[in-house]
C-alpha cells in the first residue's frame, strides 16, 4: 500500500470533451486523485471552495466575464489551492496578467498527459516559489 500523499485536482475546462479526458486520463496516474471536472466555471468555483483541492487546472476563454477577472475570483473563493491556467495559446503579456490574478503557472496544451502530470506534482510542490508566470510549451524533442 503506497502511503505518500495524494495530490488533489479539480479540472474546469470550458469544452466539456477536454474535461472528461484529462480527468480520466489524470485518474490513472499515481499520485494524483482528480476530485471533480467540470466545464461550467459556476459549478467549478462551487466545487473549489467545498472541494478545496491543491490545484485547480482551468481554462475558459470564450465564456463569463474577462478571462484575467474569472482566474482573480476563483483564485480567491479557494486561497489554498495552486491555480493553473492550462490553455491552447497565450497573447502578448497575458501569462504576466493571469500571474498578477493569482495563476501560478500557464501550461500550454498539447503535451502528454504524463508530462502534464509531473508538472501539476512539481507546481503543487513547490510551495509557490519560483514557479509563478512560468509557461510550460509542451514536449522537448527528447520527450516527443
Amino acid at each position: 500500500m503506497n502511503n505518500e500523499p495524494e495530490l488533489t485536482v479539480l479540472i474546469i475546462d470550458e469544452h466539456p470533451t477536454v474535461s472528461q479526458m484529462l480527468a480520466r486520463s489524470l485518474r490513472r496516474i499515481p499520485g494524483i486523485r482528480v476530485v471533480g471536472e467540470t466545464s461550467n466555471v459556476m459549478l467549478g468555483a462551487e466545487l473549489a471552495h467545498q472541494l478545496e483541492p491543491d490545484v485547480i487546472l482551468a481554462d475558459f476563454r470564450r465564456t463569463g466575464p474577462p478571462r484575467r477577472e474569472t482566474y482573480r475570483w476563483l483564485a480567491r473563493i479557494s486561497p489554498s489551492s495552486r491555480l493553473i491556467a492550462h490553455t491552447s495559446y497565450l497573447t502578448g503579456g497575458e501569462e504576466r496578467s493571469l500571474s498578477h490574478a493569482g495563476v501560478a503557472r500557464c501550461i500550454l496544451k498539447g503535451s502528454s498527459v504524463r508530462r502534464l502530470a509531473e508538472e501539476l506534482l512539481e507546481i503543487a510542490h513547490s510551495n509557490g516559489r519560483g514557479a509563478a508566470g512560468r509557461a510550460v510549451r509542451g514536449p522537448t524533442p527528447e520527450e516527443a
